[in-house]
């Protein structure tokens, strides 16, 4: 016979029958609060009521009221930067909010993932990303994030979100409308809010977050924009250049006649884009309210009871000889709640709106908030942070306030992506030549010196420092986790007492291998006829020591060349090549190769088009991308947004024999081979996914460069690469793996090194490791003698081919210690 439930009912206590079987819920009353107790159903026709005893039931409402905030008195609170760009300034950097249940972080650049990887920064509870810009470098990390949303399955930073709000200025459906064409935005779970301003994006028991929008050029800060909130996959279109029709047809070449003409080598530029609006946000604590002192009530004559509930509450109440007694009368004074300040301010052109707006002066001395603002995260590059106008701006605000200048690092010299640059270190120790330091380490950049704050009395906003919020007696800055400095001398004096180094010591300088015979062309060859810099060599995700997919080809004078561009591109060539370097290189950058449309080949395509926009000035010619048609309406996206002008040619155009080819498309793929002294620049088909290809390119000089892509073994690699002087080949799998690598469509170790024996390549190096191997592959016994090992930033010039492969035992020899496994595999 089933139990009966029996519900207890407040103030009564009677016990009511129900239906068999069903739950059983007691309510108890006291304030407003509703507690439940479990009953349990024993034997037949008895019940056991477990009523836990008061001390007990009490804290339950103690933990349940923390759990839900509800007393901010009790919360954890903290602003932090999170240097994401400091060794990489293209990027910006993140600013992160933190409460103990909520998280809100400004800004998310490239490098966004792997930063958060590298630190062991979990996003678990973000309610919500807030961009100050619609651009390439606040937004840069934004698709990998999305993609790892949409993944839950991944484990990674954003695992098990249920759904998260993003607000940006006017712009951010165009920029999410980009993202369409590889993300499924449909399965991530968010929010989508252009801002308003002055109008709060969010709005809680713990932080008002409002924005301040701002208009380069005009004395009105203010700019008004749509502020509908949509979910993402609803709604209507930004501005594209190619119909939905045109993106998903799946075609691999032009169509014929007018249509296919005008679609061809299209250039993307924008009418006049200008600087959009920017948003600074006012993050506002609520006050802490005084505590209520029972004593005072008792000698107004405030009855015990309910009524002191009253008072708490913000009521008045009588006294029992009737005088009225306001809260004031028996509580403390409340604490202020705090204020944030988030100013990004991009460049001079901002200024006067910055100045003018009356909506900031209510935080600066003489508003009625000046004495709150405990925090100004400063997200203002250097060089606008030392004008007079900034710092006249800034020093309006009470000298009681802390300004953080998240744009300028503390130490000069000190890489974020820690892992990766002290693995660079020791192998710089290997072979300076194939393996140099990354550029914020080089002793010429004064590493580990003092950087000058270009803010009097500013803070400099060091990887991971923080201002402490809440509880009220920690407020203040807090250096406690920001990480000691890197000096690569250390890593290598280090490496060299070690038994590893030894044995590395020992083995003596890279050398030639016994019985090599090079190609003629390497003969005639000197040290800037060709150099590839691997800038990512990592598959899927990026992890702490390998960045995602991205090759440069550099033939010097003659120009260079993108082999895909994985989120994280331009930072790594920045750390390669320094931020001079990077612009010099792209203004001599002829082109952009994309192999295939999954992200971690093109995601930082975007950022590197509007570099180099910014490189050339307001005149920069379209650059050329070869890439598959259906990324054609996400550069389409990009160039609505800011000046990133490119000249789109379908990849399929450049396959030899390829049907239909447009004029304007052949034209196009010619006169980027010439730029770059190529003879001949071809794509191939290869066995991944639709669209898919590899790349040959041959020199009038004789040297032959493949891609292989993302493949499985397969004919058209043996036949593209017979004869090269240098095969890129992807190695994503070990051997044991050799069943996933065949699902994935990718190749194993001794797959990728079968090919190139096949082929006949001169040298090969293998590329796009699982991320599960966080340093090197593993490697078999009879790893042949014309194979290198691709790392990041990397520089392999064709001069050093013939000592490339003596490198591979130094290499075994400094990765023997087995590692964590990294996050993501292919």
């Amino acid at each position: 016979m089933p139990g009966l439930l029996l519900v207890a009912t407040p103030h009564t206590g009677r016990a009511l029958r129900a239906a068999p079987t069903q739950h059983l819920v007691l309510n108890r009353e006291p304030s407003s609060q509703a507690h439940n107790i479990a009953l349990r159903f024993s034997a037949p026709g008895s019940l056991l009521l477990r009523s836990p005893p008061r001390r007990t039931l009490a804290g339950f409402v103690r933990a349940m009221a923390k759990d839900q905030d509800l007393n901010p008195a009790n919360t954890s609170a903290y602003v932090q930067v999170l240097g994401v760009g400091a060794d990489a300034p293209s990027s910006s950097p993140s600013v992160l909010l933190f409460f103990d249940r909520q998280r809100y972080l400004f800004n998310m650049g490239e490098g966004f993932q792997r930063y958060c990887v590298e630190h062991r920064i979990k996003l678990a509870r973000m309610s919500a990303l807030l961009l100050t810009r619609v651009s390439a470098a606040t937004a840069g990390g934004l698709p990998g994030s999305l993609l790892t949303m949409a993944d839950s399955s991944a484990g990674g930073l954003l695992a098990g979100q249920a759904s998260m709000a993003l607000h940006g200025p006017p712009g951010l459906s165009a920029l999410l409308n980009a993202y369409r064409t590889f993300v499924n935005l449909k399965d991530v779970g968010l929010g989508m809010q252009e801002l308003q301003h002055a109008q709060p994006a969010v709005a809680n028991e713990l932080v008002t977050i409002t924005p301040f929008l701002l208009t380069a050029g005009e004395a009105e800060g203010a700019a008004a924009a749509g502020g509908e909130v949509s979910a993402l996959g609803a709604g209507r279109e930004g501005p594209t250049s190619t119909s939905d029709a045109e993106v998903t047809a799946g075609s691999t070449r032009e169509a014929a006649g007018k249509d296919g003409e005008e679609r061809a080598a299209k250039r993307l530029k924008p009418g006049e884009p200008g600087p959009g609006a920017v948003a600074c946000y006012a993050a506002e604590l609520p006050d802490i309210p005084g505590k209520f002192q029972p004593q005072k009530a008792a000698a107004l004559g405030v009855p015990r009871g309910p009524t002191y509930g009253r008072l708490v509450r913000g009521e008045s109440v009588l006294s029992t000889n009737g005088s009225t007694i306001t809260p004031a009368d028996v509580m403390d004074p409340a604490t202020p709640g705090p204020v944030v300040l988030v100013v990004d301010c991009p460049s001079a052109a901002y200024l006067p709106a910055l100045a003018a707006s009356e909506d900031l002066q209510t935080f600066a001395q003489g508003g009625n908030k000046a004495s709150k603002v405990a925090c100004i995260v400063h997200l203002t590059p250097a060089g606008v942070l030392a004008l007079p106008e900034y710092q006249a701006w800034a020093a309006r605000f009470d000298p009681g306030a802390s300004h953080i200048l998240a744009s300028a690092a503390g130490k000069a010299g000190q890489p974020v992506m820690r892992a990766a640059a002290g693995v660079q270190a020791k192998l710089n120790a290997l072979d300076a030549t194939v393996f140099p330091l990354q550029q914020s380490l080089l002793p010429s950049d004064g590493a580990g010196s003092e950087r000058a704050i270009p803010l009097p009395g500013g803070v400099a906003g060091d990887n991971l420092l923080r201002f402490n919020l809440r509880p009220v007696a920690k407020r203040g800055l807090d250096s406690s986790e920001v990480p000691e400095a890197l000096s690569a001398e250390a890593v290598r004096a280090e490496l060299a007492a070690s038994p590893a180094g030894e044995a590395i010591a020992a083995l003596g300088p890279a050398a030639a291998v016994p019985g090599d015979h090079p190609p003629p062309c390497l003969a005639s060859a000197g040290p800037r006829s060709l150099e590839v810099t691997f800038l990512g060599t990592g598959a899927a995700v990026p992890s702490k020591y390998r960045n995602v997919t991205g090759t440069l080809v550099d033939c010097f004078e003659a120009g260079a060349l993108l082999v895909d561009c994985g989120e994280g591109t331009l930072g790594q060539l920045e750390r390669s090549l320094g931020r001079a370097g990077t612009a010099a290189l792209l203004r001599r950058l002829r082109g952009v190769w994309i192999s295939h449309i999954h992200a971690d080949h093109h995601v930082g395509l975007a950022s590197v088009l509007a570099a180099r926009a910014a490189a050339l000035g307001a005149d920069a010619p379209a650059l050329t991308v070869l890439a598959p048609r259906s990324l054609r309406r996400a550069l389409g996206a990009y160039a609505a947004l800011e000046a990133a002008p490119c000249a789109w040619v379908d990849v399929a155009c450049s396959v030899p024999g390829a049907a239909d080819v447009p004029e304007a498309s052949a034209a196009a793929l010619a006169r980027l081979a010439a730029d770059l002294g190529l003879a001949r620049l071809v794509s191939f088909r290869v066995e991944h996914c639709a669209h898919a290809y590899g790349l040959a390119l041959e020199a009038a000089a004789g040297w032959k460069l493949v891609f292989s892509g993302d493949t499985r073994p397969c004919e058209a690699v043996r036949d593209a690469a017979r004869g090269a002087t240098l095969l890129v080949h992807e190695a994503t799998f070990e051997d044991e793996l050799a069943e996933e690598a065949l699902a994935k469509n990718h190749c194993t170790t001794s797959e990728a090194v079968d090919t190139a024996a096949a082929a006949g390549a001169y040298r090969t190096v293998l590329t796009h490791f699982s991320q599960r191997y966080p340093k090197i592959p593993v490697i078999d016994a009879n790893f042949q003698g014309s194979v290198g090992i691709a790392f990041d930033l990397m520089r392999i010039n064709l001069v050093d081919l013939p000592r490339l492969p003596s490198l591979v035992p130094k290499l075994k020899l400094l990765f023997a210690e087995p590692e964590d496994a990294g996050v993501g595999d292919d």
